[in-house]
């Protein structure tokens, strides 16, 4: 049984290319990502499947785009649409906590800008439908002319992504000793039926360099399943907290992605695999950062508090050893938003991010979210996983 300490003061990188093929690198492979799962939950993945030259159309375009004069993104501004697709001007100080998922304020103001995008999908707008299988749909796009091939680009690596999303999941499944498809039951057969979203991402210098409480994003873990992380430029700023409390950072690597475990996977394994928090600095100027997070996430149909993983008690041994280093309970709880399907509770996370969305598109449902009525100031705040 391998136990990292719990002061660890890197990130490590696995070669996704090492899990292609059967051996004895193969099956290193696995025992490094079973370990990192289940006590840091963040890595560099290198020599992935998405092609080099699609990554590098996407760090191209992400400073074209955000160059674009203010009126064309405007006209791309998520509150316009339905499905919470793109451009989205970040300076809230209101959040919605991704652990607790309560709402309140927060002390630190956020500066950024970032365009959320997806593959096209029906967006389910007719009779019979429950309002929370509403939140997808077709995202909105500037005019090629405008910034020629941006689209297809965007959308391109959006598909290529997603395919590694679900073969990552497959390895995660078999690192901890299931059949590689155990979490397909979390997916939809029909791919085409999920929506995961993307965005790039761009932090400026802070508006006021001597306010040590403006950042770029706060603490915070990600909800969803896995994020696949595109650090679109040499320009550093995430920061991960390892499980001794300590801010490491995660600086840019050429050809790798960082990924990192969400809320999502952490409870499907019953705190097997574990979320870890994060936060993204604010570069400190003149240069700008860029970044391309993946969030994939689990079917809309689908309760979390179903899991029941079957893992061998090797992995059990391994989680309760961590728990115990750390004086946590080895129990797993589930919350009463886990037993609600998941369409449902990400609806409710989105409306409560953006209540002046859900008045505009899901009226009934906002009412049921805030049935005293809308808060005090329903308008752009912040929106981690929109």
């Amino acid at each position: 049984m391998t136990v990292t300490p719990t002061h660890y003061s890197s990130i490590p990188t696995l070669d996704y290319s090492k899990s292609q093929r059967p051996g004895p690198e193969r099956d290193a492979f696995l025992a490094s990502l079973r370990d990192i799962l289940i006590n840091i939950g963040f890595l560099y993945l290198s020599n992935h499947s998405v092609a080099m030259d699609t990554v590098n159309k996407v760090i191209a375009y992400a400073p074209k785009f955000f160059a674009l004069p203010q009126e064309i993104k405007d006209s791309v501004d998520f509150t316009r649409s339905p499905a919470f697709l793109g451009y989205f001007n970040v300076g809230g100080q209101r959040v919605v906590h991704a652990r607790s998922g309560t709402e309140g304020p927060s002390p630190i103001s956020e500066t950024r800008e970032q365009f959320t995008f997806a593959a096209d999908r029906d967006p389910k707008l007719v009779d019979g439908y429950p309002e929370w299988a509403k939140q997808d749909g077709t995202g909105l796009w500037p005019a090629d002319e405008v910034i020629p091939g941006f689209k297809a680009a965007l959308v391109d690596y959006y598909e290529q992504v997603e395919q590694l999303s679900y073969d990552f999941a497959a390895l995660i499944a078999e690192s901890l000793g299931l059949k590689p498809a155990a979490f397909e039951q979390w997916f939809d057969k029909d791919r085409k039926k999920m929506q995961p979203r993307v965005k790039l991402m761009r932090y400026p210098p802070p508006t006021d360099p001597s306010n040590p409480k403006e950042t770029g994003i706060d603490s915070h873990e990600d909800r969803g399943f896995l994020t696949f992380l595109l650090q679109a430029s040499s320009v550093a700023g995430l920061e991960v907290r390892n499980i001794s409390g300590e801010w490491l950072p995660c600086p840019p690597v050429d050809g790798t992605f960082v990924v990192n475990l969400g809320r999502a996977l952490e409870k499907v394994t019953r705190g097997v695999c574990m979320a870890t928090s994060h936060r993204v600095l604010s570069p400190p100027g003149p240069e700008v950062r860029y970044s391309v997070p993946f969030f994939s996430n689990v079917s809309m149909y689908v309760r979390l508090a179903d899991a029941d993983p079957q893992f061998p008690q090797e992995v059990w041994d391994m989680y309760q050893a961590r728990q115990q280093k750390l004086g946590r309970p080895v129990e797993w709880v589930f919350s009463s938003m886990d037993k609600q399907l998941a369409g449902l509770t990400r609806l409710t996370y989105k409306v409560k991010n953006h209540p002046e969305m859900g008045m505009k598109y899901h009226p009934v449902f906002f009412k049921e979210v805030f049935p005293n009525g809308p808060p005090p100031q329903a308008s752009k705040v912040k929106g981690v996983m929109a």
